[in-house]
């Protein structure tokens, strides 16, 4: 019962930190956007797109990869099967922002009651750049549903950066210590 109690606690705190991470990334990639946000120049724009994206990617991995080679370290976790659906747990926590943002701001545009694309912006800063190249309007009564569901994949990147990176280092594939 100890031991179930114990990797219980340890999932809880690797999604916890899966959703920390992101929120970092989210916070660092806001601090880069928002300063190269008044250029109106499409390079910088794309340049900090790219900036940002990246930093999500490499905090998401380097978490990823760190929780990889701790678990293969800490032979008392349960089986290689449920590792794995724990970085799936992992990914579905660290998406889960972008997720119910996203849904939110479905929502503000089909009732267009209220208005929420420029807190959806913030709570996905490091995607900023893409979506001002959707519609840099703030308001979600400026969005067309097509833009809404262009914006949709993107909720899917935390997940899948973590989830690949965790499952390439599980196996040794990405960054095997020698």
């Amino acid at each position: 019962w100890q031991q179930m109690k114990s990797i219980g606690k340890n999932l809880v705190m690797k999604y916890l930190k899966s959703l920390a991470m992101v929120i970092a990334a989210d916070v660092f990639s806001l601090f880069i956007g928002l300063t190269l946000a008044g250029s109106s120049m499409p390079l910088v724009k794309g340049i900090s797109a790219v900036c940002t994206v990246g930093i999500l990617a490499v905090i998401m991995a380097d978490f990823a990869v760190k929780t990889a080679r701790e678990d293969i370290k800490n032979k008392r976790d349960v089986s290689e099967r449920k590792k794995l659906a724990s970085a799936f747990g992992m990914g579905f926590s660290a998406s889960a922002p972008a997720f119910l943002s996203w849904i939110i701001l479905y929502i503000s545009v089909s009732c267009k009651e209220f208005n929420f694309y420029r807190w959806h912006k913030i709570i996905n800063g490091y995607f900023l750049q893409i979506y001002n190249f959707i519609n840099a309007d703030a308001n979600s009564s400026a969005l067309s549903m097509n833009e809404v569901w262009m914006m949709f994949p993107f909720a899917f990147i935390p997940a899948a950066v973590l989830v690949i990176a965790y499952i390439l280092a599980f196996k040794r594939t990405l960054f095997a210590e020698k």
